[in-house]
């Protein structure tokens, strides 16, 4: 019984982490949709997350397999998960844990599809004038660090009712034109996802995680002649890699304990071993 046929589908019932909670894996972080796992295909030595499921697209990408990471959809799980059996085989071990995990509790059958928000750049201003703002940078030890490119980020949605909602926070804008957003209850991006760029050097290049980080590392010595690249997403290694092979010198800002980007040195070490890693 395959995944392709016009009958229920397990490939739709079935999600990541319900069967990761049937085979004996609890996540050691749950945020939103984001779940979180210290280890599942690999040998587990701490809590460091390497697994990362999104429970609303039924996705998952763990760091720890390959050079570069794997991820996917759940068959692509399961392959990796049980790589020496067939795909007849898979699919009936699937089919068998969904029908076990449905007697137990109904969630797992397919949800009505849940409206993603649409969150819209009303405007943008110089810090300084949303006093909400103000006080998150202040508390998060921001406010003297902050560059010009740190905005006020106005954003609103419209929910399904045709009411809008406002919205304000810090952020800064990555080059595909979306904003990248920090607020007390809220991190995520504005439009696009993307890197962002600051040129400056076309032989040197600096780069990290997280804006916030380069703000807390700006006056090193390293970043008066460097051009500055900024992830922002875990996504975008790969992109940064094929950016830094360009440069003569590639400065590497990371921090092996933060979850997303632990293995991040091991990758640039591997494909560029010119790089300096310099812990944050």
């Amino acid at each position: 019984m395959t995944f392709n046929k016009s009958n229920s589908s397990v490939n739709d019932l079935l999600y990541i982490v319900s069967l990761l909670k049937a085979l004996g894996h609890e996540p050691v972080l749950i945020n939103g949709d984001e779940f979180g796992y210290a280890s599942v295909l690999g040998n587990r030595t701490n809590n460091k997350i390497v697994l990362t499921v999104n429970n609303r697209l039924n996705t998952w990408f763990d760091s720890s397999v390959g050079l570069l990471g794997k991820g996917g959809k759940l068959m692509d799980f399961a392959r990796t998960y049980w790589p020496d059996l067939s795909t007849e085989q898979i699919e009936e071990k699937l089919r068998s844990i969904q029908i076990q995990s449905a007697k137990k509790d109904r969630p797992l059958r397919k949800r009505k599809a849940t409206k993603i928000p649409d969150y819209r750049v009303d405007r943008t201003r110089p810090l300084g004038y949303n006093n909400e703002v103000t006080d998150f940078l202040m508390e998060s030890g921001l406010w003297e660090l902050a560059d010009l490119n740190i905005q006020e980020v106005y954003y609103y949605v419209i929910d399904q009712k045709g009411n809008r909602k406002d919205f304000c926070a810090a952020g800064w804008m990555n080059e595909n034109g979306g904003w990248e957003v920090r607020a007390q209850n809220y991190t995520g991006c504005i439009g696009p996802r993307g890197i962002t760029f600051i040129s400056t050097s076309e032989t040197a290049l600096a780069i990290f995680p997280e804006y916030v980080d380069y703000l807390k590392r700006r006056s090193d010595k390293y970043l008066h002649y460097a051009s500055v690249l900024i992830l922002n997403h875990p996504d975008f290694i790969s992109a940064s890699l094929k950016r830094a092979h360009h440069f003569q010198r590639v400065l590497l800002y990371t921090d092996e304990t933060r979850g997303d980007y632990q293995s991040l040195a091991g990758i640039f070490k591997d494909k560029l071993p010119h790089t300096e890693v310099i812990p944050i």
